[in-house]
């Protein structure tokens, strides 16, 4: 009789102890009313470049959103539907707070707004560089700054070859003539 009484002591642990870990998991999903997890992602805003959109879900009241490159804020409210948002924020890295929750890290290409905007700006240096060494190129030969060659210049362009054109008229090789 011992024995048997030890052998069921010794089996129950076990049991008990997997049925706590695999019984919240188990009924998670199927429990009423249960909050799906609180999500934000952030694209580039078409209609007005330089922008955000941002679309929450999951979230239910008020929840501060907080651009942490500007370290600015703004409080926000939902009633627990899709809510889609887009109010002249600028790119960068957001996160959605919900009032007594987590933070949400807001996910998307709204980093890739910032990047195409990075690449703009590229895009301008390489034409104003360019510009620039044309400028350069076209004055020294003659020390008199002639118009550019191009018809209708890209303005990043034409203000590289006003630039160089410059430096040109203002250098030793033109100076000393």
């Amino acid at each position: 009789m011992r024995s048997y009484r030890l052998r069921c002591l010794m089996a129950a642990p076990p049991l008990v102890v997997s049925s706590l870990a695999i019984g919240p998991a188990a009924f998670a999903g199927t429990l009423p009313g249960a909050v799906p997890a609180a999500s934000c992602q952030v694209a580039p805003n078409k209609a007005m470049p330089g922008t955000v959109i941002f679309n929450f879900q999951g979230f239910n009241g008020s929840f501060v959103l907080l651009n942490k490159d500007a370290g600015t804020t703004k409080t926000l409210s939902s009633d627990g539907s899709d809510l889609s948002y887009s109010g002249g924020e600028s790119p960068g890295v957001y996160t959605a707070t919900p009032t007594g929750g987590p933070s949400v890290a807001c996910t998307g290409n709204g980093a890739a707004a910032e990047a195409e905007g990075e690449g703009d700006q590229a895009k301008a240096q390489e034409q104003f560089r360019t510009g620039y060494q044309q400028g350069l190129k076209d004055t020294l030969a003659t020390c008199e700054k002639n118009p550019p060659k191009n018809l209708a210049p890209d303005p990043n362009w034409q203000s590289g070859y006003d630039k160089g054109a410059a430096t040109a008229i203002n250098s030793k090789g033109c100076t000393d003539n």
